[in-house]
């Protein structure tokens, strides 16, 4: 497989390139050489994938979805991420569900946009719904403070704005009965 080293840019192509670090360069006696075999390129992707999720996991927590997809983006051997996603999941670096019960708790979506962005980020149906299930009281509270944070707009406009949110219609309703009884 053609490569050539520019800098500490390893380029097997004028746009898809690895970095490496100067004891990698040296192992693989990268400077001399404009070739590597096919067991070669697999471990320099697979070293620096490791590499690179080890960093992105030590920043902030990450769906097994998400960083399977920016971990493909860059070094394109879906085969090896696979591989990678699962050892990190067995070792319980990466937590699906985790993530989403904390994701779930840190933002005020209603139940239809949180099922979206959950399902964005890669999360099993039968998992968000899961999680979703378990936050359903939540909902309602979530629904009536935020329709007072909307202030004295018109009831229509709050109407929208919440279900914008990803409130459905009957909690909307039921929150603003709650609070008109208060």
């Amino acid at each position: 497989m053609k490569c050539s080293l520019k800098g500490n840019k390893l380029y097997f192509d004028e746009f898809f390139y690895i970095d490496l670090n100067r004891d990698t360069i040296t192992q693989y006696d990268l400077k001399n050489r404009d070739e590597i075999s096919i067991e070669e390129y697999r471990e320099l992707i697979k070293k620096r994938a490791y590499s690179m999720a080890y960093f992105l996991l030590a920043k902030r927590d990450y769906p097994s979805g998400d960083l399977k997809t920016r971990l493909i983006s860059k070094y394109r051997e879906r085969d090896i991420i696979e591989d990678l996603i699962a050892d990190f999941c067995e070792r319980g670096y990466i937590d699906d569900y985790e993530y989403g019960k904390s994701y779930v708790r840190t933002h005020s979506y209603g139940r239809k946009k949180m099922e979206f962005m959950l399902l964005k980020k890669g999360l099993s149906s039968d998992m968000i719904r899961e999680l979703l299930d378990d936050n359903s009281d939540q909902e309602l509270e979530e629904a009536k403070k935020q329709w007072i944070k909307l202030g004295n707009k018109e009831k229509d406009k709050k109407i929208m704005s919440l279900m914008r949110k990803g409130f459905e219609y009957s909690t909307i309703q039921r929150a603003v009965s709650e609070l008109e009884e208060q």
